[in-house]
């Protein structure tokens, strides 16, 4: 990288004048400009299936889709990854699901961490039942360390809450779901008022989820709602704050039995669905340009799935895009934003029906594929890109 360094830019040539040595060096505008694309973020993501021994990979892929580079071929030994990935303390962090018919052991997952250049693979912490199984949300940061639940395990064997410390060290199980509580959590906690707070699919008072938080020393766990039959049900969705409210999404009830949008105040109260879905959404919603961006992972004009918005101001949703299959076809993850731009990944379609990566911007124009997945980069993609820039 060029440091020190006064610029003066012309129509053809950069003149670049090093403070230190007061020497003259001249590129061409061109050059310099590959110069910043080199240097620039990439997009970094997982696969669950296929690559070298068919348990999913590690990738990262520049933002116009030109440059694709796998890293890491995960070969089974602690399952897959279905967890988005995380970044902490310099290392990129994430988790394998474990639990696989392909598997020949019962394997429950485990923790992982890898260096921002590909290097470095190594597992940090193995989950083995009691202390938790089937990590399915991503990993989340604060202070000095990283949270998370898994699907199954614990003292109920109904999941659990863990954190584990940024360098790798002091994993601990911080508290065992149970039936009243709610149970078998399928996303990731979400950090309010330094609080943990999170959904779960199973368990409460009519077993149809429920909506809680807990200090991030494992106590003082509060239930703040119970999901009800006569309302939508069964959240996979994580959550996310605006105007007030927490919002989200379930993937069953309603009006079409597919689950939909609502949001709720902290307390518990005021539960309001907003929209009922013709089929359900995997992922969680993102704000991006004022909305509540989404996708539903099937269903719209060719039943691929298709891309939405919400306006958390008046309730109203609005559908901008359709997957045609070609362009991917059942995406289960949620959307990334960045410089204006979304990016995401479909489980199935393109090219070779192992997923897409693509781009659309966040004015729900200008949809872009930009990556076929194939059987070498992996495929089946389930989670959120997440952009690294190296320095």
């Amino acid at each position: 990288m060029i440091k020190n360094v006064d610029l003066i830019l012309n129509k053809q040539y950069m003149l670049v004048l090093n403070q230190k040595t007061r020497c003259l060096l001249i590129f061409s505008i061109l050059n310099f400009s590959n110069i910043l694309i080199a240097q620039e973020s990439k997009l970094w993501g997982v696969t669950s299936t296929e690559g070298k021994y068919g348990y999913g990979t590690i990738f990262y892929i520049d933002k116009q889709g030109n440059t694709f580079n796998k890293v890491h071929d995960f070969d089974g030994e602690t399952g897959y990854p279905v967890s988005s990935l995380t970044l902490c303390n310099k290392k990129i962090w994430g988790m394998t699901q474990g639990d696989s018919p392909n598997l020949k052991a019962k394997i429950h997952g485990a923790i992982f961490m890898i260096d921002t250049n590909g290097s470095g693979y190594k597992i940090v912490s193995e989950f083995n039942g009691l202390n938790g199984s089937i990590p399915l949300g991503e990993l989340i940061v604060f202070k000095d360390h990283l949270f998370g639940m898994t699907l199954m395990g614990g003292t109920h064997n109904s999941g659990i809450i863990f954190r584990i410390h940024q360098d790798g060290t002091n994993f601990k199980k911080l508290y065992d779901l149970k039936k009243i509580d709610g149970t078998h959590p399928r996303n990731s906690l979400f950090l309010y008022e330094d609080k943990l707070w999170g959904i779960t699919s199973r368990g409460g008072t009519e077993n149809k989820g429920t909506i809680f938080n807990i200090n991030t020393d494992g106590s003082n766990f509060k239930k703040i709602y119970d999901f009800k039959n006569s309302s939508i049900i069964e959240p996979e969705s994580g959550l996310i704050y605006k105007n007030n409210t927490f919002w989200s999404m379930c993937t069953r009830g309603g009006k079409h039995n597919e689950g939909g949008i609502f949001k709720i105040n902290l307390d518990g109260s005021s539960f309001k669905i907003v929209h009922h879905f013709m089929y359900p959404a995997l992922g969680d919603l993102i704000e991006s340009n004022g909305k509540l961006w989404g996708m539903t992972a099937s269903r719209g004009k060719y039943n691929a799935g298709e891309i939405f918005y919400i306006n958390p101001n008046d309730n109203s949703y609005t559908k901008v895009h359709d997957f045609d299959k070609t362009n991917g076809r059942f995406p289960e993850g949620n959307l990334y934003e960045s410089n204006h731009t979304l990016y995401g990944m479909t489980r199935f379609g393109g090219k070779h029906n192992l997923g897409v990566i693509f781009s659309i911007s966040n004015n729900g124009k200008s949809f872009k594929k930009l990556f076929d997945l194939n059987k070498d980069t992996g495929g089946a993609p389930y989670g959120t890109l997440i952009e690294i820039t190296k320095k």
